[in-house]
């Protein structure tokens, strides 16, 4: 009890100090806050009395790396409050997820690991490796809309020194269980089966999958599908009359690894799905093409 009357006190004695120049500089400049927005920002900060302040400890555990970063106890703390102040909130907001079912979450305290992760939210999810916000080396779990949600409501009732970081995987979604074009292809490729063919063109896999020279492409076609123009630039297919074909150009995928970044340059407006792909000198494979899927956004007929 005494500590916390002494916690209050302290509180109230900062309430009536007017903050200086230097640190409504500081606001302005961390929280993009106009002159009068970072004064009441400091002034309604520190008459709260309610928000949860950083112990000692764990101002000394962040505090390099904050006061790098152009913060001071007072302004991370803020910081902090912002972060917590609304339940659904993440690094990215629901626009700027465009979309995007899966999420890469970067694994740190309190949740520092896949062990964690499958113990508390009961999923098991793979570990990805790579770089975070800072550029520095991070660990990462791949996880769904609904994990992410009870990941943000979980670290509500666990306060930390961290906010959970959210990267959309914004990546044309795969689920051959029923997608196919005009569903005229029997259940072949598998969701994980290689290699196979993608109908695609030698620009898109040059590009998209750093190839030193353009890949040889076999010219093809597929039925059931139509061309269709999106934004006024490009083509999109979708599904067509049975009779109808689209002639291009098809290439057989070995690594996995390829069609995922092929997934990520499609995006979350297009899907992978069967088709059947046909060559010149009338062979016949079951392989994989993208599906547009954001129909009311397709250029008038």
């Amino acid at each position: 009890m005494e500590q916390e009357l002494e916690r209050l006190a302290v509180k109230a004695c900062r309430f009536d100090q007017k903050p200086s120049s230097q640190q409504i500089s500081r606001f302005r400049w961390l929280f993009n806050y106009t002159e009068s927005q970072a004064l009441n920002a400091i002034m309604d900060f520190r008459s709260d009395m309610n928000h949860q302040e950083l112990t000692d400890e764990q101002w000394t555990t962040v505090q390099t790396e904050k006061e790098a970063q152009g913060h001071d106890r007072e302004s991370y703390e803020h910081q902090r409050q912002l972060w917590f102040a609304k339940p659904n909130q993440s690094t990215f907001s629901s626009a700027e997820s465009g979309g995007a079912k899966l999420f890469l979450f970067k694994l740190r305290e309190p949740i520092p690991s896949l062990e964690v992760l499958q113990r508390e939210f009961g999923v098991t999810a793979e570990l990805k490796t790579g770089y975070d916000e800072d550029g520095h080396d991070a660990d990462f779990a791949s996880v769904d809309r609904e994990t992410k949600q009870a990941i943000e409501e979980w670290i509500q009732k666990h306060p930390t020194l961290h906010p959970p970081s959210f990267i959309p995987i914004r990546q044309a979604a795969k689920d051959l269980s029923e997608t196919a074009i005009n569903d005229n292809v029997a259940f072949a490729p598998a969701q994980a089966e290689y290699p196979v063919w993608t109908f695609t063109s030698p620009e898109e896999l040059r590009n998209q999958l750093h190839f030193y020279r353009t890949p040889k492409l076999v010219p093809a076609s597929i039925k059931g599908g139509i061309l269709r123009s999106w934004r006024q630039k490009f083509k999109a297919l979708v599904d067509g009359p049975a009779t109808a074909e689209v002639f291009g150009q098809a290439y057989r995928l070995h690594d996995p690894a390829h069609e995922e970044s092929l997934r990520c340059r499609e995006g979350t407006v297009y899907e992978v799905v069967r088709c059947r792909i046909s060559f010149g000198d009338g062979e016949e494979v079951h392989g994989l093409t993208f599906r547009f899927t954001a129909i009311d956004q397709l250029d008038p007929s």
